[in-house]
This record gives structure tokens, sequence and C-alpha cells, in this order.
């Protein structure tokens, strides 16, 4: 028997991809942060407060673009970041009125679940490859960005009971 899709699985599937697009952009800005340091921009906590204040405000198209534009980079991982901008694209302008239409009936809810489900996987090894530059570049800073991530989830996880 088919499982019956209730709108709240719909928007439990769009929580999740919109929790991992959040991540990737966040990863990606954290990445930039790390070369300007790297390219030796001040380290000091107001400038990167800043910085992350002034980059935030980026667009991921806008974050991206330099990595795509990049003679370092092969061209099958330039045309993941753009897959997975326009991924994340249809996420936040385009998924309610162009991809879910029909979130009414059953059968348009378990299309709108099923969308959110390849959006997520595409968003999901977006904020891996992410993580793993991150995790990398870290390394090089002594940061362990793991660590970081178990003690805040632990935190979060603490002030939720």
């Amino acid at each position: 028997m088919k499982p019956r899709y209730e709108m709240l699985d719909v928007f439990a599937a769009y929580g999740r991809a919109a929790y991992y697009a959040q991540l990737l952009e966040y990863d990606l800005v954290s990445i930039w942060m790390l070369d300007s340091i790297a390219q030796g921009v001040s380290v000091t906590r107001k400038d990167l407060v800043q910085f992350q204040a002034n980059w935030s405000k980026n667009t991921l198209g806008k974050l991206l673009h330099p990595l795509k534009k990049s003679s370092l980079l092969p061209n099958d991982l330039k045309q993941f970041l753009e897959d997975l901008r326009k991924t994340r694209n249809t996420l936040a302008h385009d998924f309610f009125l162009t991809v879910a239409t029909d979130l009414r009936t059953s059968r348009g809810r378990e299309h709108g679940v099923a969308e959110m489900k390849r959006i997520t996987s595409v968003l999901t090894k977006g904020h891996e490859l992410f993580r793993n530059v991150l995790d990398a570049y870290g390394k090089d800073f002594d940061i362990d960005f793991a660590g970081i991530l178990r003690k805040l989830l632990n935190e979060t996880a603490c002030d939720a009971k």
C-alpha cells in the first residue's frame, strides 16, 4: 500500500533541504574567510565578524562565481557547482510555484516530497564537498571544524531539552 502524503510531509522535506542549503552556504563563506586569511587579510575577531557579515550577504551564485571561473577546477566540478546553484535556487525561489504546484492531493504531495528528496541529495553532496574542503583548510590553521560542529550540536540539543 502506497503511503498517503500529508502537507506536513512536504514541509518537513522542505525544511531538511533548507537546512542543507544553509549549511553549505555557511561552509562556503567560511572557506572564503579562511582563504582570505591565507592571503594575508587581518585576523582580528572584529575583522572576521565583519568579513562574515559582508560575505554572508552574497548570493550563492556570487559566492560560487570565482570558483566556476577558476582554471584550477575541472569542468565536471564546475558543472556540479552550477547544478548546486540551480538546485538551491529552485528550493528558494521556484519550488512551490513550478515544482510542487498541487499540494492539495496526496499524489501532488508525493511528487513534492520526491522532488525535495532529490534536491536534498544534491544539497547534501554540496555540503559534504564544502565540509571536506573546510576540514582540509582548517587543518592548516589547526582548527577542528568537526569538533566545533559536534560541540555546537550537543549544546543545541541540551538547550532544546
